[in-house]
């Protein structure tokens, strides 16, 4: 890294901090490669076109889908972003937050109106 890769910020009180991006390791999973070659798609939700829940839970996975990759990148702001965080950020849109009932007691961060708790055994849903 060079002087040239990051800017610098002094506080008045004489501090001062700046922002460094590094390069993910070579064994990280977005760099591993399926024996065969061909990505399969873990499918943990499987539902086929004929299950009457597949438009709604395609259009509840999207919005998860934005949520993470805004929230990973302030809103499209930071191209250079954590994969990691992005998944995070996608099981929460996806499941909640990591709470016994998948809210946070800040009020204002959780989804309004609180969606219903996902009862794996309703396919009337």
């Amino acid at each position: 890294m060079t002087d040239k890769d990051y800017e610098v910020t002094v506080l008045p009180d004489g501090s001062a901090f700046f922002v460094a991006s590094f390069p993910l390791p070579e064994t990280h999973w977005i760099y591993s490669h399926p024996g065969d070659g061909y990505l399969k798609p873990p499918m943990p939700f499987r539902m086929g076109t004929d299950d009457p829940r597949r438009e709604k839970y395609s259009d509840m996975v999207r919005a998860a889908a934005k949520y993470a990759i805004k929230a990973s990148t302030l809103n499209g702001a930071e191209i250079d972003y954590d994969p990691d965080a992005m998944v995070q950020n996608f099981v929460i849109a996806m499941l909640g937050y990591n709470t016994s009932d998948g809210l946070t007691d800040d009020l204002w961060a959780n989804p309004d109106p609180i969606p219903e708790i996902f009862n794996e055994g309703d396919k009337n849903d």
